[in-house]
């Protein structure tokens, strides 16, 4: 049995057909289902049933492709460790940033992080917290940066709280709610409410604190913060959001509302990676990047 040949199953199973599989890992179909034959007979177990054009993994097959996922997520750790030994900021890096923290963060410390490093090999996926947390899970990703309100009781999760950053209502400049300030929530909803998917106990929150029963507070759920921009200065949206420059500078400039007897919000992000999983130095190069921006002391 072969590191190789784990290679070949997973992306077997990844691809769901010898022909996309073959083509994933560089080889010609033949080669592929070759190595297939030769680990199941190393292994004296039917691991994959061929039948019309499918691939369906046999129980054996299922267990050996779990054990399969770690033995080589192992192995690729090795050089990352070899590279953090030595203190090289080389390789790759695959990071998932949340909607907001994309929108505030990524621009900024991608730049940053493709003007330092030209080398690196950077890939970002944009998601909502618990799809990041199923694709670091998966391995999929180095870390990922997101509010972490609803992830505290998920196991295996390294967090590292970041400074928490104002959230609040923001409105076009020459909004007619500004010339009432501060506005009820109630009278925000004469206009269309925009915000994000949020935890499931600040969206509660909203919804208990109107008097108006005839829809949900947000009438609109987008998690792009540039869209939300766009609806407060194209439709009279009222829109939650962090304090972000880019809402005050230009022709673009958004105000912020007071709300009448609003509590104080902010953000909850979190830096968050594996337990028990070193930190490449591409990551951490990252990281130090997101605390330097967040943290005017820290060092860049």
């Amino acid at each position: 049995m072969q590191l190789r040949q784990l290679r070949h199953l997973i992306a077997l199973a990844e691809q769901g057909s010898f022909g996309r599989a073959a083509e994933a890992v560089h080889l010609s179909q033949p080669a592929l289902s070759r190595s297939i034959d030769n680990l199941e007979e190393a292994l004296q177990a039917r691991l994959v049933d061929r039948a019309y054009g499918q691939v369906r993994f046999t129980t054996a097959g299922e267990l050996v492709l779990a054990r399969a996922k770690a033995l080589v997520a192992d192995a690729d750790q090795i050089p990352r460790d070899l590279q953090l030994l030595q203190g090289l900021v080389v390789g790759q890096l695959s990071v998932g940033l949340g909607p907001f923290a994309a929108g505030m963060l990524g621009r900024p410390v991608l730049a940053h992080m493709a003007q330092r490093h030209p080398q690196l090999s950077i890939r970002v996926e944009v998601a909502d917290p618990n799809a990041l947390a199923e694709r670091l899970h998966r391995r999929q990703l180095d870390l990922f940066i997101a509010d972490t309100r609803d992830l505290q009781q998920q196991p295996g999760l390294q967090l590292k709280r970041l400074p928490n950053i104002p959230v609040s209502f923001f409105v076009r400049t020459g909004h007619p709610l500004l010339a009432l300030q501060p506005v009820a929530l109630d009278q925000a909803m004469d206009y269309p409410v925009a915000g994000p998917n949020l935890p499931s106990g600040v969206a509660a929150h909203f919804d208990a604190q109107v008097q108006r029963k005839d829809r949900s507070f947000f009438s609109v759920v987008c998690d792009d913060l540039g869209t939300l921009q766009h609806l407060a200065l194209t439709a009279n949206a009222v829109i939650l959001a962090p304090e972000h420059a880019a809402f005050h500078d230009g022709a673009g400039s958004l105000a912020r509302l007071p709300i009448r007897r609003q509590a104080p919000m902010q953000t909850h992000y979190s830096i968050v990676w594996l337990t028990h999983r070193t930190l490449s130095p591409a990551a951490l190069a990252f990281t130090g990047l997101v605390r330097a921006m967040m943290e005017p002391d820290q060092p860049a």
